[in-house]
């Protein structure tokens, strides 16, 4: 819905800009198509951007309307990936882009649909091809930087003004980062920092050694005792043991985070603690139904440390995570993707909690005022059935992760009607 909000508001301004530009129809040349998601992909706003096709741009007799978007040269997600998968980038780095169908009502009120490819915004610009690409009179150029500028891209036999390259290097490089954005990429390149959070307590960036992270225990542990979140989490472990201490990350002497961290299984594992979000019925808090989730932002701090600590080959515990099943929390690629999710489940929450409660008799739970919590928006040992019901739900939806464990590309069976729950895994 934050989409097509944000795109019915683009056109109403009847003007293109710098992060959107109106076609009528698809492009006819493929030349065209890809300078277009280039110069928007090296945008100067660093932001996504967007291609909207099936809206007449300002050049038209009627001005911006929408038309909706027809048949002619069409292409769906599959071929926007193979199309640029196909060309030679620099680096092999290719403008990440995806493809969203929406449906906005032209001036006589009549539903049409619009294709908007989205150009997402990426700290890897500038993006340039490094062999030449043609279509009949249009070519691009090998080495050639192009960008956008207000309403106009550079030309396609031109290249963009220096001080605008600059920038899309600068962008690249971090430079023009606040302190906070640099950590978020810094925690992307977990080989970069050095020490020992197994055996030690502490790391530092070994290019930045500025950004230091450090652990520190936490003597009294009654207060984590009858944490549902932690517990939940431990009771899958094969030691069901766990200790939370503090962890906290420095610049130079000032704090930029500071959260509780988990160690699992006897010590063997180390994970961020997770967040948690209720989706309720209606605006009052506590509404019924009402389900609970467990999460991780994979664009938040914790959700890169979750990286650092547990999923990338080089981690720093030594030990990838053990999905095993009952862990169950989902990961968002960022907090967009969440939103959306919500409002997925918002709108299907009747629904789902019906499935939920079936499921939970079939996993022979008796609702009584011991369980009446996994019923009303808890989550403990519920999670497994719950993660795998929104992905049953949400189907294979991208941006959300089951982090329920089970073989790739198998089907679990959590109904005793047979019914089956399509899930993934979360893998780097």
């Amino acid at each position: 819905m934050e989409l097509v909000e944000e795109i019915r508001n683009l056109i109403e301004l009847k003007i293109e800009g710098d992060y959107w530009d109106f076609k009528e129809m698809w492009h006819d040349n493929k030349a065209s198509l890809l300078h277009d998601i280039i110069c928007m992909a090296n945008n100067q706003l660093g932001r996504d951007a967007y291609i909207i096709i099936g809206v007449s741009d300002s050049r038209c007799q009627d001005g911006v309307k929408i038309k909706g978007v027809t048949e002619v040269n069409r292409k769906d997600q599959q071929h926007l990936i193979d199309f640029l998968r196909s060309k030679k980038f620099a680096g092999g780095l290719r403008p990440p882009v995806y493809l969203q169908t929406i449906s906005l009502c032209d001036d006589d009120g009549i539903p049409q649909s619009v294709d908007v490819i989205i150009v997402k915004n990426s700290e890897k610009t500038p993006f340039f091809l490094v062999d030449n690409f043609r279509d009949r009179d249009k070519e691009i150029r090998a080495g050639y930087i192009y960008t956008r500028v207000g309403d106009t891209n550079t030309a396609i036999d031109s290249m963009a003004d220096m001080d605008k390259i600059e920038y899309l290097w600068r962008k690249r490089f971090g430079i023009d980062l606040s302190v906070n954005e640099r950590l978020l990429r810094l925690l992307d390149s977990p080989d970069d920092w050095v020490g020992d959070l197994n055996w030690g307590n502490s790391k530092y960036h070994k290019y930045f050694p500025e950004f230091q992270i450090q652990i520190e225990d936490i003597e009294d542990q009654s207060q984590f005792s009858t944490n549902s979140i932690m517990q939940n989490i431990a009771d899958y472990q094969a030691d069901r043991s766990y200790s939370v201490s503090n962890l906290t990350i420095y610049y130079h002497s000032t704090i930029l985070y500071k959260e509780y961290v988990i160690y699992l299984d006897g010590g063997r594992h180390l994970i961020p603690f997770p967040k948690t979000h209720t989706v309720y019925s209606d605006t009052v808090v506590g509404g019924e139904p009402s389900l609970t989730y467990i999460y991780l932002n994979m664009d938040s701090v914790s959700g890169k440390l979750f990286r650092c600590f547990c999923c990338t080959e080089h981690n720093w515990y030594n030990e990838k995570w053990d999905l095993r099943p009952g862990v169950a929390f989902l990961i968002f690629d960022d907090e967009a993707v969440q939103e959306q999710f919500n409002d997925f489940v918002l709108n299907r929450l009747y629904a789902i909690e019906d499935e939920y409660c079936k499921a939970l008799t079939a996993k022979k739970y008796v609702r009584n005022s011991l369980t009446d919590e996994y019923y009303i928006g808890g989550w403990s040992k519920a999670n497994e059935i719950k993660s795998c019901i929104y992905m049953n739900n949400f189907g294979t939806w991208s941006g959300v992760t089951c982090m329920t464990n089970c073989q790739k590309c198998q089907k679990k069976e959590f109904n005793e009607g047979a019914k089956r729950y399509d899930h993934r895994i979360y893998s780097i």
